[in-house]
């Protein structure tokens, strides 16, 4: 089994610490290696990024850390290096969608739909722990399908259980479709023999609080979600941003179905 990679951008802030500790307690299980990626505006920026980085590294001598400190955007340079370096996934901390980003997109999202490789998106009061419990949910779309097999990765990884939930339609043509995407999770689940859970919910208020309801009452420990990057407006999805900026502070792992270019990284 090859090395793991993992990205952690790094902005010298306390949330940013969350996010590498995340990266550090899944490295604990596996053969892995982390990137501290620091991006400046300025040269002049560099020597402080580089000591506050350097700390990092030498008070976590267990696992392989490696900086990379360098002039660009956070919206297009994260990706560009998680894709040279071949990376299983970005660890990212964030503050959550606030003021204008809640309209325009939060730079979480914008990040998210820049690259192919898996983005862990954890929150400022995260809670670290295994990821015994991962929840994702299904539509009619092959889209949607698209995190079924970095889901059960994940899961065949870190022995976790898999629950795997849809909408109940009332629209036959719709509700015929979810069944087949069902049947065919089932089929892969078992093939790579992790547990896994199907359910359909009844949608009883909005599909976003009915997913994080079964989330609090199932003990979930991480979302699991196939973003459709073509859809209007795609860095404003609700369903999406929602799900990153849960109120129960859940981690999410996000992959861009318009881009995903392999089916394992875990």
């Amino acid at each position: 089994m090859s090395q793991r990679i993992f990205i952690v951008p790094h902005d010298l802030s306390s949330v940013a610490d969350k996010a590498l500790n995340q990266a550090l307690h899944l490295s604990k299980s596996i053969d892995s290696k982390i990137i501290l990626l620091h991006i400046i505006q300025k040269e002049s920026e560099k020597e402080n990024a580089d000591n506050y980085l350097n700390k990092i590294v030498e008070k976590n001598p267990s696992v392989p850390i490696d900086l990379i400190v360098k002039k660009g955007s956070i919206f297009t340079d994260i990706g560009k290096v998680a894709d040279e370096n071949k990376a299983s996934a970005i660890i990212m901390g964030t503050h959550g969608a606030k003021g204008m980003q809640k309209v325009f997109g939060s730079f979480a999202m914008k990040v998210i739909i820049s690259t192919s490789v898996p983005f862990m998106v954890i929150q400022e009061h995260t809670i670290l722990k295994d990821f015994n419990r991962i929840c994702f949910s299904i539509e009619a779309t092959s889209e949607s399908m698209q995190i079924m097999s970095l889901a059960g990765n994940l899961a065949k990884t870190y022995n976790s259980k898999i629950y795997i939930i849809a909408e109940k339609e009332k629209d036959r043509k719709i509700a015929i479709k979810i069944k087949n995407n069902l049947t065919i999770l089932s089929k892969h689940m078992k093939k790579i023999g992790v547990n896994f859970h199907l359910e359909l919910l009844e949608n009883k208020s909005s599909w976003v609080n009915t997913v994080q309801d079964y989330a609090a009452a199932n003990s979930i420990d991480m979302f699991a979600y196939s973003y459709d990057s073509d859809r209007f407006l795609a860095s404003n999805d609700k369903f999406s941003q929602s799900l990153i900026f849960n109120e129960s502070h859940i981690p999410a792992l996000i992959i861009n179905a318009k881009k995903i270019t392999a089916s394992t990284y875990f």
